[in-house]
């Protein structure tokens, strides 16, 4: 890669999660999930696509771990259901 180019990721994954409790409780993020061409490993990035001033980001060894840290990240919390 030219020493010019800072980042650079291939998309492995994509998905886009809206969230809805109510009208004082809703949300609508995308999250992408790269391969980091350059540095190795992946990372994740979040759009609330309602309001582009709020993000995440995370790093991670392995595809679900950054997904997982960027929900995390976001704020969004989800749990298994007991015996699942």
């Amino acid at each position: 890669m030219p020493g010019a180019v800072a980042e650079a990721g291939r998309i492995v994954t994509e998905a886009e999660i809206v969230l809805d409790f109510g009208d004082e409780a809703r949300g609508w993020m995308r999250f992408t999930v790269f391969e980091d061409l350059i540095a190795g490993g992946y990372f994740a990035r979040a759009q609330d696509l309602e309001d582009p001033r709020v993000k995440a980001t995370a790093t991670a060894d392995s595809p679900e771990e950054a997904f997982e840290s960027c929900l995390r990240e976001a704020g969004i919390s989800l749990r298994r259901e007991r015996g699942a």
